[in-house]
């Protein structure tokens, strides 16, 4: 099983001095963000759908083998709640097409209020509708979906069911595509971010063992930590790393200079 471990966004600026170093500017952020981890879900195409100048900054901005995940808006989600108009997805999928080759899936989150009876047949509408070159995930944020013939649903579209820890919903780990799509959301309790505040290992082994439990029958798995989590998601991406036993995140690695620098960038003080 291919085993990529990220994070929930990366332009934080509460990550400057925790993370990245000392006076860093947020264009730098992926970039550096990208020597430390091969993987990100994008969380600001929720909000909006980014110019494809944008996109192709951001594809430009890594190396080749890093891989996107990033969120359908939440007018097409939410507002529209599975309804959206052919614009607008075209829209979308114009401007994330200059990411095509770096996009591990694209994650449908639906919103707490939409429940099963209500959804059921948007839903697999909107997937049968989907581009086919792409792969997806979708997360449920009510607990009607967890039901057997929305996992086959999923299963017949190879679609996968998100795993998550969330406030909303306790997920079943079903297994619907060739991969897992796991995150770590946590609640928005936590306001000072930046440093870990909860210890949050007894739902990271539950996970872990459930990963464990189907790693040979999935082809990959993307696991990503939002910072409401436990108050710092490349701190818990590290600590999951260390619970299936592989090797920490590679903190040193953001300090590393690129060719033909001629000093180190002034680091601030990783204690978190």
């Amino acid at each position: 099983m291919e085993l990529r471990i990220g994070c929930v966004g990366y332009s934080y600026d509460f990550w400057v001095g925790p993370f990245y170093p000392r006076h860093t500017p947020q264009t730098d952020f992926l970039r550096l963000f990208s020597k430390v981890f091969d993987l990100v879900e994008i969380d600001s195409t929720f909000y909006t759908i980014p110019s494809p100048e944008t996109i192709r900054s951001w594809r430009d901005s890594v190396p080749d083998s890093f891989l996107f995940a990033a969120k359908f808006p939440r007018f097409i989600t939410h507002e529209n709640a599975l309804r959206p108009t052919r614009e607008s997805l075209d829209r979308f999928f114009r401007s994330i097409g200059e990411l095509r080759a770096k996009v591990a899936t694209l994650l449908v989150q639906l919103p707490p209020f939409l429940h099963y009876d209500d959804g059921r047949d948007r839903l697999f509408a909107f997937l049968d509708a989907a581009p086919r070159d792409y792969r997806y995930a979708v997360e449920f944020r009510h607990n009607s979906w967890m039901r057997p013939e929305v996992f086959e649903g999923l299963r017949r579209r190879e679609v996968a069911l998100v795993w998550n820890e969330v406030q909303y919903l306790n997920t079943t780990p079903e297994i619907t595509a060739d991969f897992v799509y796991l995150r770590f959301i946590g609640d928005r309790s936590l306001s000072d971010l930046g440093r870990v505040q909860i210890d949050r290992t007894a739902e990271m082994e539950k996970w872990a063992g459930r990963l464990r439990s189907v790693e040979d029958r999935v082809a990959r798995a993307y696991v990503l930590f939002n910072n409401h989590f436990a108050g710092f998601g490349p701190a818990c991406a590290d600590q999951f790393r260390r619970i299936l036993g592989l090797p920490g995140v590679d903190f040193a690695a953001i300090h590393t200079p690129e060719r033909g620098q001629k000093r180190l960038l002034e680091f601030g003080d990783a204690g978190s």
